[in-house]
């Protein structure tokens, strides 16, 4: 009884601390599963007036009930499968670091496929500045998307804290820890900085989240308010 009444005083709401300078900015977190991006975006989100947050693994049901709909034959096999897994899809479903990445990509690619309808009617639906976060927000496919104030943002990791992290979540499940193995996470860390290349250094910000994960997400805070992407809000 006691925790819900703290939780009920009003000094635990707090009013963002920022603002977007234009209207329609969209911002892509991205980064390995077990990279910690999950759990940064939504602090990022509510530090921003007028933010909302769209995970792309809501996006990614979306897109396997679509496939589901459609004829076998016509089907894209990749949606049901994960960044770690989507090498099965390919060739003989063998594991080489080669089928990863063309998995996971091939995975990213059909899961944000759907961002093409999606963005054009974010303002209709009143959802005009938004942060999506996910995986599959490979660079390039954002790099379409990354006009105006628009900027992408990768998460990375160490082996240290990929492995700390895959403790915390899944334990001792010995299929999970296969899947999410430290090798397959690097690789693709690996693939998504070199995908990055392409992008304009005036768009992109990696940032190292082997530390706290406040101070990784104050970095990212400040990045965007340099970038002049954001702006204290008034008091």
């Amino acid at each position: 009884m006691n925790k819900i009444e703290r939780l009920s005083q009003p000094e635990a709401i707090r009013s963002p601390e920022y603002r977007f300078t234009k209207q329609g900015t969209l911002i892509f977190i991205t980064g390995v599963p077990l990279s910690g991006k999950s759990t940064i975006a939504p602090l990022v989100v509510s530090s921003i007036e007028g933010c909302t947050l769209q995970p792309m693994d809501i996006i990614r049901l979306v897109a396997q009930e679509i496939e589901s709909h459609k004829p076998e034959s016509e089907r894209n096999q990749f949606v049901n499968y994960g960044s770690c897994d989507g090498y099965v899809a390919v060739g003989d479903g063998s594991y080489s670091p080669q089928s990863l990445i063309l998995g996971f990509n091939n995975y990213s690619e059909v899961v944000c496929s759907l961002l093409r309808n999606i963005i054009p009617k974010l303002e209709v639906q009143g959802a005009q500045n938004v942060l999506f976060e996910g995986v599959q927000l490979t660079p390039s496919i954002v790099i379409p998307y990354l006009n105006g104030n628009s900027r992408l943002i990768i998460v990375t990791s160490d082996a240290h804290k990929l492995e700390s992290n895959r403790r915390k979540m899944f334990g001792d499940n010995t299929e999970l820890i296969e899947r999410y193995s430290t090798d397959r996470l690097l690789l693709l860390q690996r693939e998504i900085i070199r995908q990055s290349e392409q992008i304009p250094q005036d768009k992109l910000f990696c940032v190292d989240n082997t530390g706290d994960f406040r101070y990784t997400t104050a970095q990212i805070l400040q990045f965007m308010c340099k970038t002049g992407i954001i702006e204290p809000t008034p008091r």
